[in-house]
């Protein structure tokens, strides 16, 4: 059975209430802690999800854009987290992964129009991540590098 990094954090942090319960010893408990850390945040893959709209969501694009637009596209609507605006991500597809910027247009109305600075649409893409925050030597501060 595969774990995410936040089943698996969990996971660790049950053992350490039960290390805590028994005395368990400081170096253990630590490591447990530390280990806890690392996972929560650690970036993961989000498979991207869609579902068919809602009648209620159907009828509000049909009110903002036409029925007829509405009425010819397929819509769909994401079912899965999505990065904010701006948000550097990483981006995997069948012909491999590539660095993105997530590229949001919201209308006055509130309809947002999610893209990709480089790819364009999110078609063909099968997963999103958060890009890793750049590596730090030990006692390296931002203004450092």
């Amino acid at each position: 059975m595969k774990l995410t990094n936040k089943e698996a954090a969990d996971v660790i942090m049950r053992i350490q209430i039960q290390l805590g319960r028994r005395n368990g010893k400081t170096l253990l408990s630590s490591a447990l802690l530390k280990a806890v850390e690392v996972l929560r945040e650690a970036p993961e893959w989000i498979p991207i999800k869609y579902r068919p709209l809602t009648s209620e969501e159907r009828k509000k694009l049909a009110e903002h854009y036409g029925i007829e637009y509405c009425d010819t596209l397929d819509e769909k609507a994401f079912d899965c987290p999505m990065p904010e605006d701006g948000q550097s991500i990483l981006i995997s597809t069948s012909w491999g992964v590539v660095e993105d910027v997530a590229d949001n247009d919201i209308d006055g109305e509130g309809f947002i129009c999610r893209g990709l600075e480089s790819n364009g649409d999110w078609d063909g893409v099968e997963a999103w991540m958060p890009k890793p925050e750049p590596y730090k030597k030990e006692g390296e501060s931002d203004a450092d590098s």
